[in-house]
């Protein structure tokens, strides 16, 4: 989660604090599947195949996510947010691959110092500060047997929406859709809605890069046929 959510962090004397009483009671929510988005040349996204969430450390009973029959859990919390809420949830970690992607561990580190980010810009700085990270991620969602998978960082809202907003602008979902899928997330957390324009400048860079493909391969770093090979396991013929 970004500095500006409120929702497990906060600037407060420049120095990030996490309420974690706050995260441990999301665990689970905010759940969807990406799939079923139609996409500009006419195909659309697998069903059942990705899927996005609140983090898992526990899972309620109640929770859609013991049925999901998962392969893979990609976790984008930072390693200090692992060590305090836990990695996965037993029961679930025992049926599926976990990989952690830490982002935000400069952030959430003890003694460390938040810098000053230009308003409207917070989820741009989850893409550009982290770029590392997000070239694992494409990375991995090209790899064999992958899939389902499921994707989380601590609210399932910042990170996993900026997550899923390249993801499903790189499989060629309208950028409408792409906005109406990022703020689903206020439906769980009314209190701090976001805003589709906090991906504006996302897309900004997108399109300065030129398109999709050479943001990817030049401001993230992955090859040409990782984004094929994605395209090819999530999009329906």
């Amino acid at each position: 989660m970004s500095s500006s959510t409120g929702s497990a962090g906060k600037l407060e004397k420049e120095q990030m604090v996490v309420d974690f009483e706050l995260v441990r009671r999301i665990a689970g929510r905010n759940l969807r599947d990406l799939g079923g988005h139609p996409t500009r040349d006419g195909k659309r996204i697998k069903r059942e195949h990705i899927y996005r969430s609140a983090h898992l450390a526990t899972i309620p009973p109640e929770s859609p996510a013991h049925s999901l029959k998962l392969k893979t859990v990609i976790t984008l919390q930072s390693k200090l947010e692992v060590s305090v809420l836990g990695g996965l949830d037993g029961t679930l970690a025992a049926s599926v691959r976990w990989e952690h992607i830490p982002i935000g561990d400069k952030w959430f580190s003890a003694g460390s110092i938040a810098q000053p980010i230009k308003p409207g810009h917070e989820h741009l700085v989850l893409v550009t500060d982290f770029r590392d990270a997000w070239q694992t991620f494409f990375m991995l969602l090209a790899q064999e047997e992958v899939y389902p998978a499921l994707f989380h960082c601590s609210a399932g809202r910042d990170r996993t929406g900026v997550g899923a907003a390249m993801l499903l602008e790189m499989l060629g979902v309208e950028r409408e859709r792409i906005r109406a899928d990022f703020l689903e997330s206020n439906t769980a957390f009314p209190r701090i809605p976001l805003s589709p324009a906090q991906l504006d400048p996302i897309f900004a860079l997108i399109d300065q890069s030129g398109d999709i493909d050479s943001f990817l391969v030049h401001e993230i770093g992955v090859s040409p046929q990782v984004i094929k090979t994605i395209r090819r396991d999530l999009l329906e013929e």
